[in-house]
């Protein structure tokens, strides 16, 4: 007998759990691309220089969007986001430790252990107000509506 025969909801939970890796992934390499791109620009481009603000604002810009992807995508699936989020966080962490060899300055702005746990919270918080958002919609539509005829 074919699991999808003794539990369809298992597989279900599965397919879903390596969607949210998979997003993870791709979210975790656009991250990282963009930080890279964005550690290379600031310390190789010197005529860019006096356009530091404004190319700090963008950089940052570009990772917060795309930070945001899992958090978009599994608004209604807390487990699902966090899940996806940490991957991300967690690939992104790993490159920023790459990038801390090759810049060593750039370990005395963040090590690598706060990316990841500022990463972390983020998600962390992100997953929880995901979750208390779906629980007071559960007991929203659980209670019957009001009638305003017995008043």
């Amino acid at each position: 007998m074919l699991l999808e025969e003794k539990n369809p909801e298992l597989v279900r939970a599965i397919a879903i759990t390596h969607a949210a890796f998979r997003i993870g992934v791709y979210v975790g390499i656009a991250l990282s691309v963009s930080l890279t791109t964005w550690i290379i620009v600031a310390n190789r481009v010197p005529f860019l220089e006096p356009f530091d603000r404004e190319r700090n604002l963008i950089a940052t810009t570009v990772i917060a969007l795309f930070a945001l992807i899992p958090i978009m995508r599994y608004m209604s699936a807390p487990r699902s986001l966090l899940a996806s989020g940490l991957v991300a966080w967690t690939i992104l962490s790993f490159v920023y430790r790459l990038l801390c060899l090759h810049f060593p300055g750039l370990y005395n702005v963040r090590t690598p252990a706060q990316v990841l746990m500022l990463g972390a919270l983020f998600y962390l918080i992100a997953a929880t107000v995901a979750w208390m958002i779906a629980l007071v919609w559960r007991v929203r539509q659980s209670q019957p509506p009001h009638s305003h005829a017995n008043r």
